[in-house]
Order: C-alpha cells, then sequence, then structure tokens
C-alpha cells in the first residue's frame, strides 16, 4: 500500500513540477504573450512527453497504468491554470521564487541547531565510553541521523548561498553574463534531471523501508530508519527548489544583458 501510494505522490509530484521548473525558462521571451505561450507549448510538449512514456512504459519492462499518467495530467493542468489565472507565468514565478527560496532557508536553519547538539552528544560518547566504560548505541546512531539530516536538508540551502564546494577552472573569472549562462544551463541539464531522477528512484526505496517499519539492526539502536531514509527525496525537493530561484536569477542577467 505504502510502495503504490509513493507511486502515486510520484506522478503527482511530477505533474506540479514539470510546469513550474519550466518557468524560468520561458521568462527568457521577452513579450510577456510569448512567455506564456512559450511557456504553455513546453507545458504542453511535457504533458505528451509524459503521456507517451506510460504508453511506452511495456517496452521498458515497467508496469503502465493510466490513472497515473491521468493524475500527472490533471495536476499540470491545474497547475497551469493557477498560473494563467494569477496574472500569467512571469508574475505567477516571482511570487513563488520567494516562497520557495524561505522554505530552502527555513529547513537549513532548523536543521542548523542539530550541529551543536550533535557535538554535544558525541561528547557524550566520548566521555562516558572513556570515563565510565559505557557505551548507549542509540547515542552513536543518533549522531548518523543527525549528520544525515544536517547533510540533505541543509544541501538546497547551501547550493541557493553558493557556499557549496565548486571545483571550477573558468567560472571564477568569467563575466557575469557567462556566469549566468553556465548558472542556466547547469541547472535545467544537470540539476533538474539529478533531483528528478533521484526523487523517482527513492521513493520505492523509502516506501518500502516504511511499510516494513525498518529500524537498527541493534536491538538497543533507534528503530526509525525509514525516517533517516526520508531525507533522500527532501533533499531532492528541496534542491529544486533552489534551482528554480538559481535558474530565474541568471535567467533575469541574461534577459538584461541580451
Amino acid at each position: 500500500m505504502l510502495t503504490l501510494t509513493g507511486n502515486i505522490l510520484n506522478w503527482l509530484a511530477a505533474g506540479a513540477l514539470f510546469p513550474l521548473m519550466l518557468l524560468p525558462l520561458a521568462a527568457l521571451v521577452s513579450n510577456e504573450r510569448k512567455v506564456t505561450l512559450v511557456w504553455l507549448c513546453l507545458v504542453a510538449f511535457t504533458v505528451i512527453a509524459g503521456v507517451l512514456f506510460a504508453r511506452l512504459t511495456p517496452v521498458l519492462a515497467l508496469t503502465p497504468d493510466p490513472v497515473q499518467a491521468a493524475k500527472f495530467t490533471g495536476v499540470t493542468l491545474l497547475v497551469v491554470s493557477i498560473a494563467v489565472l494569477s496574472g500569467g507565468p512571469a508574475r505567477f514565478s516571482s511570487r513563488i521564487q520567494p516562497l520557495f527560496e524561505t522554505l530552502t532557508r527555513s529547513a537549513a536553519r532548523i536543521v542548523m541547531w542539530l550541529l551543536l547538539l550533535m557535538a554535544l552528544v558525541q561528547f557524550g560518547v566520548v566521555v562516558l565510553r572513556y570515563v565510565f566504560g559505557i557505551n548507549y548505541i542509540f547515542m552513536q546512531e543518533s549522531i548518523t541521523y543527525m549528520h544525515g539530516a544536517v547533510f540533505l536538508l541543509a544541501g538546497g540551502y547551501a547550493l541557493l548561498t553558493n557556499d557549496h564546494v565548486r571545483v571550477d577552472i573558468f567560472y571564477r573569472e568569467a563575466s557575469e553574463r557567462r556566469k549566468a549562462l553556465v548558472d542556466f544551463l547547469g541547472t535545467y541539464f544537470l540539476l533538474f534531471p539529478v533531483c528528478l531522477l533521484l526523487l523517482w528512484t527513492a521513493s520505492p526505496y523509502v516506501a518500502n523501508s516504511w511499510a516494513v517499519g525498518e529500524g537498527s539492526n541493534e536491538s538497543s539502536g533507534i528503530q526509525a530508519v525509514f525516517i533517516i531514509k526520508s531525507f533522500i527525496p527532501a533533499f531532492a525537493i528541496l534542491l529544486a527548489l533552489a534551482g528554480f530561484n538559481i535558474a530565474s536569477r541568471a535567467g533575469a542577467v541574461l534577459k538584461e544583458r541580451s
């Protein structure tokens, strides 16, 4: 049941995520009416591609489900309708961009406090082991949980604020326009596909963990491995939200300097 629920949520998330991620791409068009037209064409292409993918699933040895394709299409059309009725794709994009940034930053601020707690727990583990000769498995495992939460839930914030490790040769000395072009193309050709792939492949993995109530191999450990695994799709979503903001900013630079 949980696996089925995860598959349904995948299609619903994809139906909402695809049109939203296409907004910065359509915003490169200067004319507002053309922005709407280009965005609708991109969304239509996405819907058609999704339906064709569902029809080709027997070739890919997957289980075809027209209901999931219908949900994907329905959610996509709902997002399109909201965007059009709210004043057009450009205005809708400008409204949701601060929301996405707030969600990404809020997640990072929450898990930031786990760094202090993780240090205190680690200090307690060392004192208990080497001073009193006592060892608690759940304390050691809690460090892994907190470390995973910090790494995964703050990843989008690190990308958004450019605090991640960037290995480059030409980017640092490049012009603002070239940097924006690299960010824009990198988001669409690398970041978004990886986020979608990670979300799609991780969902059954997480659903199976929830279905069996997966816990620690140790009897005295934390019996909630399914929680830490749930951070994986959350990481993909937060990373995609950060990518939306990066693509929007880069698109604005490219539009101004064109």
